[in-house]
């Protein structure tokens, strides 16, 4: 079993420390080389008095190094194994900061600081965190792939497999096996990936090929069916009229899962089904939702009134699109959008789900959807009370009824409010399927807390700086 020589947190913990002596250095060499170096645009030399003389913004780029570093998507390791490029990234996330470092020394009233020692910063700022990311991409890259064995029923395996093809040809991890548990025919390949054998050979598969991690298919299970079975009551029905569903838990369900504080005389239990608007969580949601919602709106205001006029200019048609969702109890409501797709996109079509490269989709459209400005006029939605800031994403009728009756457990996440932004859209990617989106919102709704909500919050901004999720 390979051993990795760094842990992902570590590594991301170093990678910190050395940006914070990025600031130092850059902030030290800009001033050495405006001192002693004659440079374009300059009069003449600094005199080293001047470094006494002014006031020093350092705790302040130390203070905002890794948080636009973080927001720009600088620390998410498995995203920079995709990259090829850094320099002009870097030299964007660093420019926002340029930029918060001069409106705070011009609120401070300090204008005395030279200008071209800011510009030298930035540019040398820029060089060493762009070499620290090379470094550690090659780092990653030497170390080379988590390699994945995968353990399951094999429709399981096959649907697993089907939504990976984006991701395959990225370095962070890669498939080397398949295990069945169930009808191997003792040959084969599945998707490009050979099956190895059968759960009973598990021993012998792991010593024989090198792997990392063993991921485990769970396939459903009795306990899976008989919840089915309840969530099958009608989605306004459900909250009133159902049990409450305990189990008993199995030492793997203790390792795996939180088991609650309930008991049955001295049995610990496991409270499988619930109603999640019990939580007092959920009660102050929804007043920070209403404060949230109206503060951002007037802050994105002038955002939105450009991209609308960019929205009438470049395609005919409305700017808003209005469309119907279904939210909390299954009920359906209207959900505003800016228009990113030609006018009556589908009207020949019908409803479809948009993909990546949607030709619908037009040029300023697309930017709008990468940026997430689109979704800026569902904040009315969060203030008349059919949404809220985070939850899962509301789907249309015509494919939640498909839903309902295909991915069991589906009707589970109309117990909430839906959200602009949830769990399934910063840790998802665009290709992620009903199922595993579900998963991500089931997670959600059963693990909630408002640090839950300002987690996903921060990391939707990330997502939109960065242009990646669903």
């Amino acid at each position: 079993m390979r051993q990795h020589t760094l842990s992902y947190q570590t590594t991301v913990l170093w990678l910190v420390l050395a940006d914070l002596f990025c600031v130092v250095g850059a902030y030290g060499g800009a001033f050495f080389l405006r001192v002693h170096l004659p440079l374009p645009f300059t009069v003449d030399f600094l005199p080293p008095s001047r470094f006494a003389e002014v006031g020093h913004a350092l705790f302040f780029l130390l203070a905002t190094q890794a948080v636009w570093l973080y927001f720009f998507g600088f620390y998410d390791l498995h995203t920079l194994q995709r990259r090829d490029r850094f320099i002009a990234p870097v030299a964007a996330a660093l420019g926002v900061q340029l930029l918060t470092t001069t409106a705070w020394y011009f609120f401070r009233g300090d204008l005395s600081f030279p200008r071209s020692v800011l510009v030298l910063f930035w540019l040398l700022n820029t060089l060493g965190v762009t070499g620290l990311r090379w470094w550690v991409v090659y780092h990653l890259r030497q170390v080379g792939p988590q390699r994945i064995l995968l353990v399951g029923m094999e429709e399981d395996v096959r649907t697993f497999l089907s939504g990976l093809p984006e991701l395959r040809p990225f370095p962070e991890f890669t498939v080397t096996g398949l295990v069945s548990l169930n009808g191997w025919r003792g040959a084969g390949e599945e998707d490009g990936v050979p099956w190895l054998g059968n759960a009973d050979e598990l021993p012998r598969i792991v010593q024989e090929v090198t792997v990392d991690d063993v991921l485990l298919l769970s396939p459903a299970t009795w306990k899976d069916i008989l919840v089915d079975r309840l969530l099958r009551l009608p989605a306004e029905q459900r909250l009133e009229e159902r049990p409450r569903l305990l189990v008993v838990p199995s030492i793997y369900d203790i390792l795996v899962g939180r088991v609650s504080s309930l008991r049955l005389h001295d049995v610990p239990l496991v409270e499988v089904l619930k109603n999640p608007q019990e939580d007092l969580a959920f009660f102050i949601k929804e007043i920070l939702d209403k404060g949230i919602a109206g503060l951002l709106l007037i802050i994105s205001l002038p955002i939105l009134l450009v991209a609308a006029v960019l929205v009438k200019l470049t395609s005919p048609g409305p700017v808003l699109y209005c469309q119907q969702r279904v939210g909390q109890g299954g009920r359906e409501f209207a959900l505003y959008k800016l228009r990113t797709m030609v006018d009556g996109a589908e009207q020949e079509t019908g409803p479809v789900l948009a993909d990546p490269e949607d030709n619908r989709v037009t040029w300023i459209g697309r930017f709008l959807r990468e940026s997430r400005i689109d979704e800026i006029p569902q904040l009315f939605n969060v203030l008349n009370g059919t949404m809220s800031l985070v939850g899962p994403r509301p789907e249309r009728p015509e494919f939640v009824g498909e839903f309902l009756r295909v991915i069991p457990g589906y009707g589970e996440r109309l117990q909430v409010k839906p959200g602009l932004t949830g769990l399934a859209q910063v840790d998802g990617e665009y290709h992620t399927t009903p199922e595993y989106k579900l998963k991500y919102d089931l997670a959600y709704i059963y693990n909630y807390s408002l640090w839950l909500d300002v987690r996903i919050m921060t990391e939707t901004v990330k997502v939109m700086l960065t242009r990646r999720g669903v």
